[in-house]
């Protein structure tokens, strides 16, 4: 009796665990900060795309880094505003589909894929360039700011 006792509490323990953690695994609808954070990094996309001094500022921190598709990195908004105005950055559209966005307190993670067309001096204007890209945004002060951001260059 007390093993038949064992093995049905043992069952009924992992049917509450099971369902217990599908239930964590549903999909949840988009809140607040997700949505803003979905709009954001819209936004900051528009920005590099028309070279947006104040707005590139705004939308990425001072210290910010970025492992950028040329293989080496970018430090804070001077140095994307700089790649900007050299025209390393250089596009005549961008477009970006946001996969996923995780919160984490004061944290947001933003991934998913983007399509640029270059405005290129070394000869590849007009090459459409498809990458996939990680941006981490934080809550500095009463703002959401890039922090960290990576974008790889999907091979063909």
């Amino acid at each position: 009796m007390n093993t038949l006792l064992g093995f049905t509490t043992t069952v009924a323990l992992l049917l509450i665990i099971s369902l217990g953690s599908s239930a964590q695994t549903a999909p949840e609808p988009m809140g607040k900060i997700e949505k803003e954070i979905r709009e954001l990094d819209q936004q900051a996309a528009k920005a590099i795309l028309q070279k947006d001094e104040k707005l590139i500022t705004r939308f990425f921190t001072k210290d910010s880094i970025v492992n950028n598709p040329r293989n080496n990195q970018t430090f804070g908004s001077a140095g994307i505003i700089d790649a900007a105005k050299t025209a390393i950055i250089d596009y005549y559209s961008f477009d970006r589909k946001i996969d996923s966005v995780q919160i984490y307190n004061d944290t947001a993670i933003a991934m998913g894929h983007e399509t640029v067309v270059l405005k290129d001096r070394t000869g590849a204007a007009g090459e459409t360039i498809q990458r996939r890209y990680t941006n981490v945004w934080m809550k500095t002060g009463r703002n959401w700011q890039i922090v960290a951001r990576h974008a790889s260059i999907i091979c063909r």
